[in-house]
């Protein structure tokens, strides 16, 4: 009795442990990477970033497609000072003294709000009211989050003086 006890005990814990691979497979399978330049756009008088937009498409190793929609991804700005959840622009509430970011999805390869294979999308983040501004010589970094797959984090340094538009790189 005492080795079906066993036997059956190595039985359950070899399937767990085989769930929580393909588990952990599905989740890399569907793996989005940045393509091309991070750029940042400046307010009119160059003292602060207003948009930071880059390029994403699911990796070459990618055998899933990733949800980008408002409903399947939170993507999430952090700096020294401050980490907000970006809405989209209608959930804004206007008020000057909140600090606030959003973003949109705009297919350059591709339609829809699934990114398959080879398709490829610029993912534009809105900075509103930080507090402080993003400025020269910060750190930040944006998170985009889908439901499923593995997180993409893009983490740059401004440099010391802000052009117009600037490719970080």
């Amino acid at each position: 009795m005492f080795a079906f006890a066993v036997l059956n005990t190595g039985l359950l814990s070899s399937e767990k442990s085989k769930e929580a691979a393909l588990g952990g497979l599905e989740e890399t399978s569907a793996t989005l990477s940045i393509r091309g330049d991070v750029i940042a756009d400046t307010n009119v008088g160059k003292t602060a970033i207003v948009t930071v937009k880059f390029n994403l498409a699911p990796a070459s190793t990618s055998s899933e497609s990733v949800d980008l929609s408002t409903t399947g991804t939170v993507i999430t700005y952090l700096d020294d000072n401050q980490g907000i959840n970006c809405e989209t622009p209608q959930n804004f509430d206007g008020d000057a003294d909140t600090p606030e970011c959003s973003w949109s999805a705009d297919w350059l390869i591709g339609s829809g709000d699934i990114a398959d294979v080879g398709e490829q999308v610029e993912i534009t983040v809105t900075l509103t009211n930080l507090t402080p501004l993003l400025t020269e010589k910060q750190e930040f970094s944006v998170q985009v989050k889908p439901n499923k797959g593995a997180i993409v984090i893009v983490s740059k340094t401004l440099p010391g003086e802000l052009k117009g538009i600037t490719a970080l790189r």
